[in-house]
């Protein structure tokens, strides 16, 4: 079975991170929402609280065949500054397996220098 993991950050775009989820999952993918605070709850840019599955701490994405970013502010901007995550998906691109984002959360690929000389599509502020 496939397994994808999502980083979840306080400001994170609602239907970007959820909708992915539920779409994954219904298709047979193990998915595992990953909070990057201190909390297995995050917050979204609209309030709406969510559980996470893990901590980043406690996570090990070894086993990833995809990492997902969702989009949103200011929650694309703080997966952004985690050290974790980068290190994270430049290990996971180095492996050639799959990182995808959505929205505002390319911005992470595109400072990691992983969206040079690629197509990319991502909100137009970013």
């Amino acid at each position: 079975m496939a397994k994808a993991y999502e980083f979840l950050a306080n400001g994170f775009e609602d239907i970007e991170a959820l909708a992915p989820v539920d779409i994954l999952r219904r298709s047979g993918v193990e998915v595992k929402t990953v909070s990057i605070g201190d909390s297995i709850e995050v917050e979204s840019a609209h309030g709406v609280t969510v559980k996470a599955d893990m901590l980043f701490a406690d996570a090990d994405f070894a086993d990833a065949d995809l990492l997902l970013i969702p989009g949103g502010m200011p929650g694309a901007k703080n997966i952004d500054e985690h050290e974790g995550v980068r290190h994270a998906v430049m290990r996971q691109a180095e492996a050639g397996r799959l990182v995808g984002a959505i929205c505002a959360g390319p911005m992470v690929l595109g400072h990691l220098g992983l969206l040079r000389d690629r197509r990319a599509t991502c909100y137009p502020g970013f």
